[in-house]
């Protein structure tokens, strides 16, 4: 019997067997991003970063065409970034962050396209959502718990612990102010994220909930479960719309149409289809049929003018799609761009480009430099304007006054004559 193990022949392998054999050998030795030269001075405009089952984190740089109806999807980094299958990714500021079954929370700084660090030992479990906001970050885990922690520094500042099994999802209010998570033991836990505490808790009934985001205005938040999707009203915490199915939504993702000025959610599900669907009815108002496995994760983004939806399927394949227009046209739908990571992939998110974040920061900087220099000169003319009402008004008083003078001085005169 021979004793040695033989290799599988390269002619055996897929196409696709072999790309991502070729993919890893790549990168197998690295230790931090791997930026493509050619990309090196191109300014994307935004940016699309997606995590695998087999452990490698891709950074896709979306370049507009000329007349921004289609997009060019190519990648600036493939990193090994765990050991294990990576669960979630998010973007704040100019860092990465994602989690894996490793229990490991891996950073990175994408605007240099360097590695940070890690965050390790403080969760026992999976890390199954990562959340940014300002300065802070939110890690949840298969550990029951929830943990905060400082961008600044990275110290770890705060363990929440309430939830009686795997925290499947969490969601920061567009105020900082709170956060909603939601757990395999059916309960919705409201945190108040500026004491650290449990400020309430809500048993959802028998489904287990997956996913809770809140809206842009924060007046609403959608909780998915298997088949349905609930939409909440914050000042009852009662469902206002329910969303329902009969294919298995696997990701959801809340966007504003600024030509309808109405809220929408975008999902997908088992049977390869995006769909769109009116937050007040609960009706489906559009359907995009462009993957061939299961939708497994969406990330939205708005830039120049357009809401992008980068979508992210089993089938390896990234693509992006124009909401507004699926939105206004009856008709089937192109991607705007797509790329394949050959790969399974497992989850997303995006992000605006950081030259044109600094542009429109540069803009608003200087657009509040304008108000408050109009509103200093403002101030400063109303204060003339009553200064000079001021000494008016005494001039005028002054002049009414000087008659009477004259009298009281002309009856001192009289007196002092009788005198």
């Amino acid at each position: 019997m021979d004793s040695k193990k033989r290799s599988r022949p390269v002619e055996e392998m897929t196409e696709a067997q072999i790309a991502k054999k070729q993919i890893l050998d790549t990168v197998a030795s690295a230790n931090s991003l791997l930026p493509s030269a050619a990309l090196m001075n191109v300014q994307e405009d935004f940016r699309i970063v997606v995590g695998t089952y087999e452990r490698l984190l891709y950074g896709i740089n979306a370049i507009w065409n000329e007349d921004k109806t289609k997009v060019s999807l190519q990648p600036v980094f493939i990193i090994p970034a765990h050991t294990g299958c990576i669960r979630t990714v998010a973007i704040g500021g100019h860092f990465l962050a994602s989690g894996s079954t490793d229990e490991i929370i891996r950073l990175y700084d994408i605007k240099k396209r360097k590695e940070y660090g890690s965050l390790g030992g403080h969760h026992s479990g999976d890390i199954t959502d990562i959340q940014f906001h300002g300065k802070y970050m939110l890690s949840a885990s298969d550990d029951h718990s929830i943990n905060l922690w400082r961008t600044k520094d990275w110290e770890f500042l705060k363990n929440l612990k309430s939830h009686k099994g795997r925290v499947n999802s969490i969601a920061i209010h567009p105020t900082g102010k709170i956060a909603l998570s939601v757990a395999i033991d059916r309960t919705a836990i409201v945190w108040n994220l500026m004491t650290g505490r449990k400020a309430s808790i809500n048993k959802l009934g028998r489904d287990e909930p997956m996913l809770v985001l809140w809206n842009s205005a924060g007046d609403k938040y959608a909780i998915m479960f298997d088949k349905s999707i609930n939409i909440y009203n914050v000042a009852d915490a009662k469902a206002a719309t329910t969303i329902t199915h009969t294919s298995r939504f696997h990701t959801m993702q809340y966007f504003h149409s600024k030509k309808n000025d109405k809220d929408y959610i975008v999902t997908g599900s088992e049977d390869k289809t995006i769909r769109i669907w009116d937050v007040e009815t609960g009706e489906c108002v559009r359907e995009i049929i462009g993957h061939k496995l299961r939708v497994k994760a969406v990330s939205v983004v708005e830039c120049d003018d357009k809401i992008v939806l980068a979508s992210v399927s089993s089938d390896g394949l990234i693509k992006c799609w124009d909401l507004e227009e699926a939105l206004a046209s009856e008709g089937e739908i192109e991607p705007l761009g797509e790329y394949n990571t050959k790969c399974r992939a497992t989850c997303i998110t995006s992000h605006v480009g950081f030259a044109k974040t600094e542009a429109i920061a540069a803009e608003e900087a200087a657009a509040d430099a304008i108000v408050a220099k109009e509103e200093k000169a403002a101030k400063k003319a109303k204060t003339a304007a009553k200064q000079a009402a001021l000494e008016e008004a005494k001039k005028a008083e002054e002049k009414a006054a000087k008659p009477q003078q004259k009298k009281k001085q002309q009856k001192k005169k009289v007196v002092a004559a009788k005198k």
